[in-house]
């Protein structure tokens, strides 16, 4: 009897794992996914972005008005008191439509409702740049990323107060979208090389020197002294030396984790205030030049606004000119750590699951002991026939590419067609330029809310001891990444 069992346990082992009409599925959807690679939210962003630079360079070739948010004291409204603020609202549809074509057609849950999360979204980012156009609150460098941070929060807040123990409603969770927005906010950021070429080997050697090896450094510092779990370190440490929530959110795509940027983007958002005040009286004690006070603060604040700000609280246009150019080199570094890391964590990941599977092995019992036991009516648990058969691996290539961030290819697209097809003088390339950050600042403040909704209080305070630990290392980061680059950028502008 008991041999008879084993023939017929080894005869559904040995039988073969699926019918022809699986196969046929599997076949199917492999051959509908290779023919619709570009219908995915990572190439979305590629297709807004660029759809989106088309439409500006239009605009500015036909002479229509850039929008802009002007200063105000008392009246809010004034702030729209421009012939270009018209285009606000083509601006607020084109991006409607765009996005909720991106939902219908990656059939992202509840994307029929989108319009109204989006709606509310847009208002909360409207809202926070109009108080960061205030007069005063500008003299403070609160900015818009940090209202619509704390505005996101609020409003995610009350609602749980409102709906305890319930989840977010479904028209603003698939209007949180952090990671599309400030992907498409990367592909509009156009990098002009005839501007980068008077002052780029100086540039370079702020921008590129020290933050390659201090992002690394302060990773493995945070991981290894602080045990705080790597892929937040990475995260939290890149987006420190690099380029704030842009870099956060390539590393954590890179990585596959982007769930893991909205904690660092956070603390990054509200601890770099201080450094935008103070570091432009840093620089006027210690009688630093225009161009290495600009250099500064292009290479240790952590956002382009932020720079911008630093240098205008300095007070000279050499400042505010050089400071947006080592800014501007800094962030091509986005790319090329983006695609080290993705290649790097694959390898990782690759490393850890042989290693598990190892282990598995070395785990299995012998095939003596196997033929001892004896088969009865109680479910029989897996035989080492069905333990070996481990799950199958991507090869390296194929998980670096599926780690590879597709917005880098945008982002670089977009700079090669701004530098080949806009033509024109100099004034018509930064009217372009402008007006592509706009937009661009239009997505990120966007993604600034969606990380808002993202944080629960509930959450914050059961996790205060991990919070306590990524303020610290952002701390120590950020004073460590300020002298170094203060000193790199004296050299490089004094003697070189």
């Amino acid at each position: 009897m008991e041999a008879e069992s084993s023939q017929q346990a080894a005869s559904i082992l040995q039988s073969p794992p699926s019918s022809t009409p699986t196969t046929k599925t599997e076949t199917r959807s492999k051959r509908k996914s290779w023919l619709l690679w570009w219908n995915t939210e990572e190439w979305w962003s590629c297709w807004i972005g660029l759809i989106f630079f088309g439409c500006v360079t239009a605009a500015v070739n036909h002479n229509i008005p850039q929008p802009k948010f002007l200063t105000w004291s008392h009246n809010p409204f004034l702030t729209f008191a421009s012939p270009g603020n018209y285009g606000l609202l083509v601006i607020f549809v084109a991006m409607g439509l765009l996005l909720w074509l991106c939902m219908a057609s990656i059939k992202a849950n509840g994307w029929r409702q989108y319009p109204l999360g989006y709606l509310i979204v847009f208002l909360v980012a409207l809202v926070s740049k109009m108080l960061a156009s205030n007069d005063r609150l500008t003299t403070a460098s609160l900015n818009a990323s940090i209202w619509a941070i704390i505005f996101g929060c609020v409003l995610r807040n009350v609602m749980d107060a409102m709906r305890p123990g319930r989840a977010m409603p479904p028209f603003l969770k698939v209007a949180q979208q952090t990671e599309l927005y400030i992907a498409i906010s990367l592909v509009l950021l156009c990098i002009d090389i005839s501007v980068l070429k008077p002052l780029a080997p100086r540039a370079l050697f702020v921008s590129w020197i020290d933050t390659p090896l201090l992002f690394m450094v302060v990773a493995l510092a945070g991981w290894r002294l602080l045990h705080i779990d790597l892929q937040t370190s990475i995260i939290l440490s890149g987006a420190t030396f690099i380029c704030g929530s842009s870099a956060a959110i390539a590393l954590g795509a890179s990585m596959g984790v982007p769930h893991k940027t909205q904690m660092p983007i956070a603390i990054i958002s509200i601890f770099t205030i201080p450094s935008i005040i103070a570091l432009p009286y840093i620089a006027e004690r210690l009688q630093f030049s225009p161009t290495v006070s600009g250099a500064w603060f292009g290479g240790c604040v952590d956002s382009t606004g932020g720079v911008i700000a630093a240098a205008s609280i300095f007070g000279e246009k050499q400042a505010i000119d050089t400071s947006a150019i080592v800014k501007m080199v800094q962030n091509v570094l986005i790319g090329p750590i983006s695609v080290l890391m993705a290649w790097s964590w694959s390898r990782y990941e690759l490393k850890q699951m042989y290693k598990r599977d190892e282990e598995l092995l070395r785990r299995q019992p012998s095939r003596e002991q196997e033929s001892d036991i004896e088969l009865d009516d109680k479910p029989s648990r897996p035989t080492s026939q069905q333990q070996v058969a481990l799950p199958k691996k991507d090869k390296a290539f194929v998980l670096l590419w599926k780690r590879f961030p597709k917005f880098v290819l945008g982002f670089i697209l977009t700079a090669v067609l701004f530098n080949t097809v806009v033509g024109g003088d100099a004034d018509h390339r930064q009217d372009v330029n402008d007006y592509c950050f706009y937009v661009s600042e239009w997505f990120s403040t966007m993604s600034f809310v969606s990380i808002g909704l993202g944080l629960q209080i509930s959450d914050m305070k059961r996790n205060i001891r991990n919070l306590g630990k990524l303020c610290t290392l952002y701390i120590v980061a950020q004073l460590v990444d300020i002298v170094i680059t203060g000193l790199l950028a004296w050299l490089a502008f004094t003697f070189m």
